[in-house]
């Protein structure tokens, strides 16, 4: 009778299976990730946007017009939004595009070198006095209902 001996440890070719499906379910994970970072780094830009326009309205009520300035204090002459113009986790910048006595438009685009620069499917947040958010890709397209 032949007898079967004990084997212990892998061969070649299953360790290198086993390398083959870390490898493959890592890069799926990180593809995830990555996007998962973009889309909370456009949130946001969404939030500064919708922030800057409720101090709009507050500036307008004060005033009888709406600012041209960010990043101003309190007592600044003059007057102007006490809102920064780069985003907490410094990914996005926004800037007054309009505003005199009855409209505004807020505008939002990613800081080249900033983890943003290469998302081109939401390249351009705006949002107005209305309320109206638009957003563009890098064609200039409209992705509003994407990217809000």
């Amino acid at each position: 009778m032949a007898q079967i001996a004990n084997r212990t440890g892998f061969s070649l070719i299953e360790v290198m299976v086993a390398l083959v499906i870390v490898a493959i379910t890592a890069t799926y994970a990180l593809a995830s990730y990555r996007q998962y970072l973009v889309r909370s780094y456009r949130l946001e830009a969404v939030q500064s946007l919708l922030s800057a326009a409720a101090e709009q309205e507050k500036f307008y009520l004060a005033h009888g017009r709406y600012s041209d300035r960010l990043d101003t204090a309190v007592g600044d002459q003059p007057p102007g939004l006490p809102v920064a113009s780069i985003t907490p986790h410094r990914h996005y910048e926004m800037a007054i595009e309009l505003a005199d006595a009855s409209v505004f438009r807020l505008v939002s685009m990613p800081i080249a070198n900033s983890g943003q620069g290469d998302d081109t499917e939401c390249r351009r947040f705006s949002i107005d006095e209305s309320g109206r958010r638009q957003a563009h890709d890098s064609a200039g397209n409209d992705s509003t209902t994407r990217c809000w």
